[in-house]
């Protein structure tokens, strides 16, 4: 093999990046793949929760309707709750299944930026060194280019993270309430109608480019694999 022709490929230091390329496009793989094919999918369906019927109170003449003692407490719903991937009564009669979909997303984005975004940045600078390191010392394409292209897929990830998928993220947090809302103006009734289908559709499209992003993934930690193995 050309690990026998070249020592060097079996020092420590590349036996280590070896696995920290494979491990971290695996469990990253494994991480988005999970999100598409089983979270995301429990949330749109939490999207889609109808508001049950209610009688008609006194109002005050506002446009905006104050809530009822009653409501407000139906309105008080806790998104750890959420996270367990329970919705209680309470949501689903106060029409702010998408609200909760849209915060447990929103959590999720957040944990997931924090965790994989720093996981992939150094699986880029390994695979590259890889590439770097068995193209320095002779090896030919097919070996070191094969790390140049775990390299490259991890790295089109960012660009369609940032350019395509963050703007839906943050449309996603005007859902929940956790970025300013844009109204028509004052004191407008909520569109709860419209707001619940934005959300089902800017989850349904932000799942379609998370699953390219595990395909991606899947890719690159196949290719490391094979070069683990040779």
């Amino acid at each position: 093999m050309a690990s026998g022709l070249h020592p060097l490929n079996d020092t420590p230091l590349v036996t280590a990046l070896k696995g920290l390329t494979v491990g971290g496009t695996l469990f990253v793989a494994g991480t988005l793949t999970t999100t598409s094919l089983q979270y995301l999918p429990s949330l749109v369906l939490a999207t889609q929760q109808k508001d049950a019927p209610k009688t008609r109170s006194y109002e005050s003449g506002r446009l905006t309707p104050a809530p009822t003692p009653g409501q407000e407490k139906e309105l008080n719903l806790t998104p750890q709750a959420a996270l367990q991937g329970r919705l209680d009564d309470s949501a689903k009669r106060a029409g702010t299944g998408y609200k909760i979909a849209a915060m447990q997303f929103s959590l999720m984005s957040k944990t997931s930026f924090a965790t994989t975004m720093p996981l992939e940045a150094i699986t880029i600078l390994a695979s590259g060194f890889l590439a770097y390191h068995y193209r320095s010392i002779g090896l030919g394409a097919s070996t070191w280019g094969r790390w140049a292209a775990v390299a490259g897929l991890v790295a089109g990830v960012f660009p369609l993270t940032g350019a395509v998928m963050a703007p839906m993220e943050h449309k996603l947090a005007r859902m929940a309430g956790e970025e300013a809302q844009i109204e028509p103006y004052e004191d407008a009734p909520p569109d709860r109608e419209m707001e619940r289908g934005n959300t089902e559709m800017f989850l349904m499209r932000w799942n379609g480019f998370n699953t390219v992003r595990a395909g991606l993934m899947v890719v690159a930690g196949g290719l490391g694999m094979w070069g683990l193995l040779e």
